[in-house]
């Protein structure tokens, strides 16, 4: 405790306040020292890659002290420098990345005056190729033809691992899967088209009929059925016939 006694000169008594200011300022300084606070901020992951609108992709923030101890209660404010790439939503440390388009953008938190940085990198199916034209056959056995189908993204690398739809204008012809196959239906040709996540690719089919007579339809002349009729009458007269004259031997032959 420093003591103001009357005593002192002008000039002693600036000095003795001048002294007390620095004791009592100085524990607020230690105070606010003490207090730390985050120096950097760690992102996982360190980067993000989409492929196809709408995917996500979950991000975590971990501020840190000088000493790289967490630092507890520090929000994140997340942003995104391109939200027709990436947009971004989250609250204190965690966030949800979700595709837009294709592109590249950067996703940041800022805790105070620290931020930290992730590049987020969205890829789309930009050109898909098959066969411009392929010939099926139907046979006894039903076998499906897999399309030969290439998938590209924006920046022309090759996309492998995309479910390629298939369908025919006529399905009289020819019907599709979700496998990127063609089924042969009955001869004949038609139109058939491969989706790749919205982009796709036109193929002209030919279907020929190579089934046997095993499994192959009848096809029925005209008549067929009124032959088929006289036929059977004729059948069930010659049975009623063969009956009368039975019955006419049995009679003849009684006592």
């Amino acid at each position: 405790m420093i003591a103001i006694t009357g005593a002192l000169t002008r000039g002693a008594r600036r000095a003795t306040i001048a002294h007390m200011r620095l004791h009592l300022t100085l524990p607020a300084a230690l105070l606010l020292c003490a207090c730390g606070g985050p120096v950097r901020v760690d992102l996982e992951p360190a980067s993000v890659r989409l492929f196809g609108r709408g995917q996500a992709a979950q991000i975590h923030a971990t501020p840190r002290e000088k000493g790289g101890k967490p630092s507890l209660g520090a929000p994140c404010a997340w942003a995104s420098s391109d939200p027709k790439v990436v947009t971004v939503a989250g609250k204190h440390l965690d966030a949800t990345v979700t595709s837009v388009g294709p592109g590249t953008a950067t996703v940041s938190c800022a805790v105070g005056g620290v931020k930290a940085e992730l590049t987020a990198a969205v890829r789309t199916v930009a050109r898909v190729t098959a066969p411009a034209a392929v010939q099926l056959e139907l046979a006894d056995e039903r076998r499906p033809l897999a399309l030969a189908v290439e998938v590209r993204d924006d920046e022309g690398a090759p996309v492998a691992g995309r479910l390629a739809f298939t369908r025919c204008q006529d399905e009289e012809v020819c019907r599709g899967d979700a496998r990127g196959q063609l089924w042969a239906t009955g001869a004949g040709a038609t139109t058939a088209t491969v989706e790749v996540e919205g982009v796709s690719a036109a193929v002209a089919v030919t279907v020929k009929d190579v089934r046997t007579e095993l499994t192959r339809p009848q096809v029925l002349k005209k008549g067929y059925m009124e032959d088929l009729e006289a036929q059977v009458r004729k059948r069930e007269a010659a049975e009623a016939a063969a009956a009368a004259k039975a019955a006419r031997a049995k009679a003849g032959a009684r006592p």
